[in-house]
Protein backbone atom coordinates (compact mmCIF):
# COMPACT_ATOMS: atom_id res chain seq x y z
CA UNK A 1 0.00 0.00 0.00
CA UNK A 2 1.28 3.48 -0.74
CA UNK A 3 2.38 5.65 1.74
CA UNK A 4 0.05 9.18 1.61
CA UNK A 5 1.24 12.14 4.23
CA UNK A 6 -1.56 15.11 4.79
CA UNK A 7 -0.14 18.48 5.33
CA UNK A 8 -2.05 20.49 7.29
CA UNK A 9 -0.05 23.46 8.13
CA UNK A 10 1.71 25.78 5.11
CA UNK A 11 4.98 23.75 4.47
CA UNK A 12 8.23 25.76 5.26
CA UNK A 13 11.04 26.17 2.79
CA UNK A 14 13.98 24.68 3.59
CA UNK A 15 17.28 26.85 3.97
CA UNK A 16 20.56 25.19 2.72
CA UNK A 17 23.83 27.11 3.31
CA UNK A 18 26.32 27.38 1.24
CA UNK A 19 28.40 24.86 2.82
CA UNK A 20 25.80 22.25 3.14
CA UNK A 21 25.19 22.63 -0.53
CA UNK A 22 28.68 22.03 -1.30
CA UNK A 23 28.86 18.79 0.71
CA UNK A 24 25.86 17.31 -0.89
CA UNK A 25 27.25 18.19 -4.48
CA UNK A 26 30.59 16.67 -3.42
CA UNK A 27 28.76 13.39 -1.99
CA UNK A 28 26.37 13.37 -5.12
CA UNK A 29 29.27 13.96 -7.58
CA UNK A 30 32.04 12.05 -6.02
CA UNK A 31 33.58 9.02 -7.40
CA UNK A 32 30.93 6.54 -5.44
CA UNK A 33 28.61 9.49 -5.56
CA UNK A 34 24.43 8.86 -7.04
CA UNK A 35 22.52 12.10 -7.46
CA UNK A 36 19.16 10.12 -7.04
CA UNK A 37 20.50 8.47 -3.86
CA UNK A 38 22.04 11.16 -2.47
CA UNK A 39 18.51 13.40 -3.71
CA UNK A 40 16.75 10.51 -1.55
CA UNK A 41 19.04 10.53 1.62
CA UNK A 42 18.52 14.30 1.66
CA UNK A 43 14.82 14.70 0.41
CA UNK A 44 15.47 16.85 -2.08
CA UNK A 45 14.72 16.35 -5.67
CA UNK A 46 17.44 15.48 -8.18
CA UNK A 47 17.09 18.52 -10.05
CA UNK A 48 18.05 20.83 -7.34
CA UNK A 49 21.07 19.09 -6.73
CA UNK A 50 21.71 19.74 -10.76
CA UNK A 51 21.03 23.52 -10.17
CA UNK A 52 23.33 24.10 -7.60
CA UNK A 53 26.23 22.21 -9.49
CA UNK A 54 24.93 25.28 -12.05
CA UNK A 55 25.24 28.09 -9.59
CA UNK A 56 28.67 26.70 -8.39
CA UNK A 57 29.91 25.58 -11.13
CA UNK A 58 32.46 28.39 -13.16
CA UNK A 59 31.36 30.57 -15.71
CA UNK A 60 32.35 29.41 -19.04
CA UNK A 61 34.30 31.22 -21.56
CA UNK A 62 32.69 32.67 -24.53
CA UNK A 63 33.39 33.92 -27.97
CA UNK A 64 32.41 37.19 -28.93
CA UNK A 65 29.22 37.35 -29.90
CA UNK A 66 29.25 38.42 -33.30
CA UNK A 67 31.86 38.25 -35.83
CA UNK A 68 35.09 39.80 -35.81
CA UNK A 69 37.26 40.73 -38.64
CA UNK A 70 40.83 41.85 -38.86
CA UNK A 71 42.52 43.85 -41.69
CA UNK A 72 44.24 42.61 -44.54
CA UNK A 73 46.50 43.34 -47.01
CA UNK A 74 46.92 42.16 -50.19
CA UNK A 75 50.41 42.55 -51.40
CA UNK A 76 51.16 41.87 -55.15
CA UNK A 77 53.77 39.51 -56.22
CA UNK A 78 57.17 41.15 -56.79
CA UNK A 79 59.09 40.15 -60.02
CA UNK A 80 62.28 37.74 -59.25
CA UNK A 81 65.70 39.77 -60.22
CA UNK A 82 66.55 37.75 -63.22
CA UNK A 83 63.47 38.36 -65.08
CA UNK A 84 61.79 35.00 -64.96
CA UNK A 85 58.17 35.39 -64.93
CA UNK A 86 57.66 33.14 -61.69
CA UNK A 87 57.69 34.40 -58.14
CA UNK A 88 58.57 32.43 -54.90
CA UNK A 89 54.86 32.87 -53.45
CA UNK A 90 52.15 31.81 -54.92
CA UNK A 91 50.03 34.25 -56.54
CA UNK A 92 46.98 33.34 -53.91
CA UNK A 93 49.03 34.02 -50.26
CA UNK A 94 47.57 36.79 -47.97
CA UNK A 95 49.34 38.53 -45.37
CA UNK A 96 48.44 39.52 -42.46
Amino acid sequence: MAKVEILTGAERQRRWSAEQKLSILQEAFGPDGSVSVVARRHDILPQQIYAWRKKFSPPKLEGPKSASFIPVSVIAPESPADGSKRSGLPSEVIET
